[in-house]
């Protein structure tokens, strides 16, 4: 008897709990009024550190990629390129016997022109070739014959809307001669009014070369036998071509150049628009970008100004160069860039 009365009384007891339980979730734990809150837990990403590209004191040549991703530098008969976002570096590979004549990034792409200058029991030779940053690979391109020992390639131009690219070598005397290459590899000596070159550009979208003759300062285009004309300029010498094939000429006054004439290599002598710079600066201080954007660069002060806006940019150290979307310099020993936005 007892035994039964205490498994009653435990019946009971668990019925008690049970409903007790049920009582507080359907009147509280599910009820509409209560108020639930939830707190989001947020995973914190450790922050990057900046990589530090280091730049040797003795590096020659020192120059950046159109997006400012690779740095490029002579040093000990080695060419590096750095990648800045990672900090790793490459070694492009030569061939023995063989020096760098020149070298120079593309405008658009993380591609870089070599020129290569090498002896060989048929003479001196250059051999152009590319370097791809972002694959680390170097392909051969084209071989030229080369009968002035002291030669040098200074410069090379491309455009990959026409597919086309102009190799200028400067002999010695100062001599010039220019090579027209096509996509099909194939090369022609170009037809110019001067023996005596200096600075040359190209179009983007029309196949034409523009080149500065030394002897009478004057700009001259493939094709044409006059040479380019600006009302009022007596001294005009070469700027560079925008995206959309306007061109930009100064006028050289004294060494310095305070207007800049913007037009197409069409345009009539009074029909070129004036920019004017506002003050007196070198060429090499002038900065055109793709955009038609023109940047001047103070050494002295560490300041590159926007000529549009007057939007003035201060970097820290020695001046490389303006990249797409920044400015790049070395400040103790490593790769600054600043951005402009």
């Amino acid at each position: 008897m007892k035994v039964f009365k205490r498994i009653i009384v435990w019946i009971s007891i668990s019925l008690v709990v049970q409903f007790a339980g049920l009582f507080y979730i359907n009147n509280y734990f599910l009820s509409s009024q209560t108020e639930i809150k939830a707190k989001k837990v947020l995973k914190s990403e450790p922050k990057k550190k900046d990589v530090v590209v280091k730049i040797p004191q003795n590096a020659k040549n020192v120059s950046v990629s159109f997006d400012g991703r690779y740095v490029a530098y002579y040093q000990d008969n080695i060419l590096k390129v750095v990648d800045s976002k990672t900090g790793d570096g490459k070694n492009v590979e030569f061939e023995d016997g063989t020096e760098i004549s020149f070298y120079k990034w593309l405008k658009d792409r993380n591609r870089m022109l070599i020129a290569e200058k090498r002896n060989s029991d048929e003479g001196y030779k250059f051999n152009l070739s590319y370097y791809e940053a972002d694959k680390d690979i170097k392909e051969n391109s084209k071989e030229l014959d080369c009968y002035d020992e002291k030669a040098q390639i200074n410069d090379i131009q491309e455009s990959h809307y026409t597919n086309v690219i102009y190799v200028k070598i400067q002999n010695r005397g100062r001599r010039t001669n220019i090579y027209r290459i096509n996509i099909m590899n194939e090369m022609q000596k170009v037809y110019t009014k001067s023996y005596m070159i200096g600075n040359i550009g190209i179009l983007y979208l029309d196949d034409k070369l523009i080149y500065e003759d030394d002897i009478y300062h004057n700009i001259y285009v493939t094709g044409r036998e006059e040479p380019i004309t600006i009302k009022g300029v007596k001294n005009p010498v070469w700027i560079g071509a925008d995206e959309n094939d306007r061109i930009y000429i100064g006028d050289e006054q004294n060494g310095k150049i305070s207007n800049i004439y913007c037009g197409s290599i069409n345009s009539d002598e009074d029909a070129y628009e004036n920019i004017n710079l506002n003050k007196s600066v070198n060429r090499d201080d002038i900065f055109l970008m793709p955009s038609g954007k023109i940047y001047i660069n103070d050494n002295l002060k560490g300041v590159v100004t926007d000529v549009a806006t007057g939007k003035q940019y201060i970097y820290k150290g020695n001046f490389i160069q303006i990249f797409e979307g920044g400015v790049a310099s070395i400040s103790n020993g490593q790769l600054e860039e600043v951005s402009l936005n």
